[in-house]
């Protein structure tokens, strides 16, 4: 396949799944942010105000979470029906994530040698 063939079938490619491909560029740029912004919050939090690690990540987390939840809503999926009912959906899933992260904080803090609260 000469250069200039690869470079068609790419654009056709990049043609027919150009809106999925959209979706997934902005999902996974809100999910950084949202990644960004539970980080920071939890490092601000645990280290600057020396807020304890496991209410530091609660708190960080549900930050994280609103600004995921809010810019997924309103430029990826554009669905703005039913906001309560699809938030407490995304918020339940959450929750079993922040429990498996204050596990994982908790199970690290004893392989460090930093069990103590």
């Amino acid at each position: 396949m000469t250069g200039a063939h690869a470079q068609t079938a790419l654009a056709r490619l990049y043609r027919r799944h150009r809106a999925w491909m959209r979706n997934l560029a902005l999902y996974g740029c809100i999910g950084g942010l949202a990644a960004v912004v539970d980080f920071g919050c939890f490092y601000l939090l645990n280290t600057g105000l020396s807020v304890n690690r496991y209410a530091a990540n609660i708190l960080s987390m549900h930050m994280g979470m609103l600004v995921s939840f809010a810019l997924n809503s309103s430029m990826n999926f554009k669905k703005t029906d039913r906001l309560l009912q699809r938030f407490l959906s995304y918020y339940a899933i959450v929750l079993c994530g922040m429990g498996l992260s204050s596990l994982l904080l908790w199970a690290g803090g004893f392989v460090i040698g930093s069990g103590t609260v």
